[in-house]
């Protein structure tokens, strides 16, 4: 098991988002379904995108990985499964509040009669570097992806059509195929979730939320370096001669 990340179990991650992001909801999610329509909005820049787009990394990441421990038998597949999960709940947790979902125009909404959080957004959070090991037992089938489920951190995101397709090829293979599936989507999506943060830590318009991503980033490399070594690992084996 490697170390923990130092400072990420203390640290009180706050992030301002501005009332005038937030507005109707239902209405932006017509204009421009998946992104916050902000014309020069970026996710290395702007809070609100970033957050949005962070959301929908992790939700992916956990219900595949919730996939993974529900079909694999692999134990290294198992363990990393069960290390994104701890993570991404943890990420998840911090940048968006109980009792909120993020709906499929990246808005953030309450799950108390659905409506659109219009009030400045402080997100407190504080992720735990708790790395290895696998987190709990999960049986049966798999289920399919749920949007904004508020009991479940990876179902309280709707995702974006590129992640629900990852998800859909995920579930259509087995046994070995899927192992070598699910290490190989997750490493990619480790990569692009250390280079959104990355981006964001240096360029983010919130210094609060610049510290938060730079506190995470160290979690979510060696979560990249562990996918990236399953895949790997499984690549040269399905290399080896008997």
């Amino acid at each position: 098991m490697k170390k923990a990340v130092p400072g990420l179990s203390t640290l009180a991650l706050a992030l301002a988002v501005s009332a005038t992001a937030l507005t109707s909801a239902s209405a932006q999610d017509a204009l421009m379904p998946g992104l916050l329509p902000l014309s020069s909005a970026s996710p290395a820049v702007h809070t609100g995108v970033f957050r949005a787009e962070a959301l929908r990394g992790d939700a992916y990441s956990i219900e595949a990985s919730r996939m993974a421990l529900a079909r694999s038998n692999n134990p290294k597949v198992r363990n990393l499964a069960g290390k994104v999960i701890t993570n991404r709940q943890a990420t998840t947790d911090a940048l968006l509040p109980p009792g909120t979902s993020l709906t499929p125009g990246g808005i953030v909404v309450s799950d108390a009669g659905r409506g659109t959080v219009d009030t400045p957004l402080a997100l407190i959070g504080a992720p735990v570097a708790v790395v290895g090991g696998v987190v709990g037992a999960v049986t049966g089938t798999a289920p399919a992806v749920v949007d904004n489920r508020p009991s479940e951190p990876g179902k309280r995101v709707a995702l974006d059509a590129a992640r629900q397709k990852r998800i859909a090829d995920l579930g259509a293979t087995s046994g070995r195929a899927f192992d070598r599936t699910y290490a190989r989507q997750q490493a990619v999506a480790d990569a692009e979730q250390v280079k959104l943060y990355q981006a964001y830590a240096q360029t983010g318009d919130s210094a609060a939320g610049r510290q938060f991503a730079r506190q995470a980033v160290p979690l979510l490399q060696d979560e990249r370096d562990d996918a990236a070594a399953v895949q790997g690992r499984m690549a040269d084996e399905d290399g080896a001669v008997f």
